[in-house]
């Protein structure tokens, strides 16, 4: 009688029951929202919003954007709904930890209940199919590049390249002569099988992203990186073979789960926030800046970062 008593104190469903059965306990004891209408009210005035600006510039020595400023105010928002609901369930009884905390141990409940599902093979097999690519392995390509530097070239430098890339045209498949063409390199010139994560981490994303999408058998370019300009040939290109479930079905459950979480998370969230009356001042216009001209700091003040044509 003991071992079958131990048997199902062990029992994962049983503890998936009684967790469930406590947070939704608690919620009906005392998650109910109290008459007064003020408990009902979420309101983000012009002062909490001018702190958040504040806060933002400090940190970062600019304003923020209108969508940076939404974001803040949203997470406001969505950890004031999160920290009531807490607070009515009594998770704050004799525990003096700040409300994000708080928010944070509800969040964490609602997530046990989400990693508790388990999907049927039939479920795993059309995430699994839906997300293919998410499971493929890396293309692999094999190179050779030569070098134009626009430091010693000046303004010459896309004029020498185009000169220079009929030559190894006509030439057809590099040998040593015609690779002592260019400017010396201080990274490698030939690429043996790498994939893309490699390529992005020696010459830049943009270089990278471009010489992925070449034709084998031939010169190209000019390709141009943060290093300067580059003529490529590629000799061959090799595709990652099609994902099997049975190879990476850990990962696939792993990520099923991650997003079942999201969405629990996100439906828990959205019924609780439809409780409350929600009111978020207007945000100062003259405090904030345009998304368009962070995006365009962000691309000047970039290393490395490579620009192919």
């Amino acid at each position: 009688m003991s071992k079958l008593f131990v048997r199902i104190i062990k029992e994962p469903l049983l503890h998936f029951l009684l967790l469930g059965a406590c947070i939704y306990g608690a919620y009906a004891l005392f998650g109910a929202p109290e008459s007064d209408d003020s408990d009902k009210s979420i309101r983000v005035d012009a002062r909490r919003i001018d702190a958040f600006i504040a806060e933002w510039q400090s940190r970062w020595n600019r304003p923020p954007t209108e969508k940076e400023i939404n974001g803040i105010i949203m997470q406001f928002v969505n950890e004031e709904v999160l920290y009531r609901q807490a607070v009515a369930m009594g998770l704050n009884e004799n525990d003096p930890i700040t409300r994000r905390r708080m928010a944070q141990k509800l969040e964490f409940l609602t997530s046990d209940l989400a990693q508790a599902q388990m999907p049927t093979d039939a479920e795993l097999e059309k995430y699994f199919q839906d997300n293919l690519d998410s499971y493929r392995g890396a293309d692999l390509i094999t190179f050779t590049q030569v070098f134009f530097d626009p430091d010693k070239r000046d303004e010459k430098t896309l004029d020498d390249a185009a000169k220079e890339l009929k030559e190894l045209q006509a030439a057809g498949v590099p040998d040593p002569q015609n690779l002592e063409a260019g400017d010396r390199f201080m990274l490698q010139n030939h690429f043996e099988s790498v994939d893309e994560v490699e390529v992005r981490r020696q010459l830049g994303s943009g270089f990278a992203e471009s010489v992925m999408k070449l034709g084998e058998g031939k010169w190209h370019g000019p390709v141009l990186s943060g290093y300067g300009v580059h003529l490529v040939y590629v000799y061959k290109t090799q595709k990652a073979p099609a994902p099997k479930l049975e190879v990476v079905k850990a990962k696939v459950l792993e990520q099923w789960h991650e997003d079942k979480r999201e969405q629990f998370n996100a439906e828990f969230l959205k019924n609780l926030k439809e409780r409350y009356e929600i009111v978020i001042d207007d945000v100062p216009k003259d405090r904030i800046i345009d998304d368009a001209k962070v995006s365009k700091g962000k691309a000047e003040s970039g290393v490395g970062e490579a620009v192919s044509k």
